[in-house]
């Protein structure tokens, strides 16, 4: 059950309805995370603005949302692996992108490379090695990709760690556990 309330549009007012408008202009509905970050009206709006800035990242549509996968399923966050996973499509990732986000594994070796750096800054708390951070730099990943990788990855955590706090009750299809997911794939 749902720890955290979820703002009902309907009854949203001032400058929190004008958010919650904007989330439903455009994505079409407004998805459950974004009811429960509607509590504080500083959050939410902080939220849109980092998601919309970390639209036009070097690293990509692509490789932001890998990281994001990556780092929700780190985090065992369900609503947003589920969520990530649901919307991946329309950021260019196909089902093998999926995966490879979810599981840090590509044959890509400079998607490998950042997924993994990306895991390495969660498990480190951000103290990564210098040899963790030659290997990302190795891959062709400069100084403003590498601060973007970071970003997605504090990005993902945000999320992750409100839903896990709200329990949010997912709107959407649940996805399929990954060790599940890999044994078919």
């Amino acid at each position: 059950m749902q720890r955290l309330n979820s703002v009902d549009p309907q009854f949203a007012q001032g400058r929190t309805k004008e958010l919650l408008d904007t989330v439903q202009q455009a994505f079409g509905v407004i998805p459950n995370t974004a009811r429960v970050m509607a509590n504080s009206t500083a959050v939410l709006e902080s939220f849109l603005a980092f998601s919309s800035a970390m639209g036009s990242v070097r690293i990509g549509a692509k490789l932001h949302n890998q990281v994001k996968l990556i780092t929700s399923e780190t985090n065992s966050c369900q609503y947003c692996t589920s969520i990530l996973s649901a919307v991946a499509p329309s950021a260019g990732l196909s089902a093998a992108d999926i995966l490879s986000g979810r599981s840090g594994n590509s044959e890509d070796l400079r998607t490998k490379a950042a997924l993994a750096f990306a895991h390495d800054v969660l498990e480190t708390r951000g103290k990564v090695s210098t040899q963790q951070l030659k290997s990302v730099r190795a891959a062709g990943f400069g100084d403003s990709e590498i601060v973007e990788i970071v970003a997605s990855v504090v990005l993902g955590c945000f999320t992750n760690f409100l839903n896990n706090v709200a329990d949010t009750t997912l709107d959407i299809p649940a996805v399929e556990p990954l060790e599940a997911t890999l044994a078919t794939a």
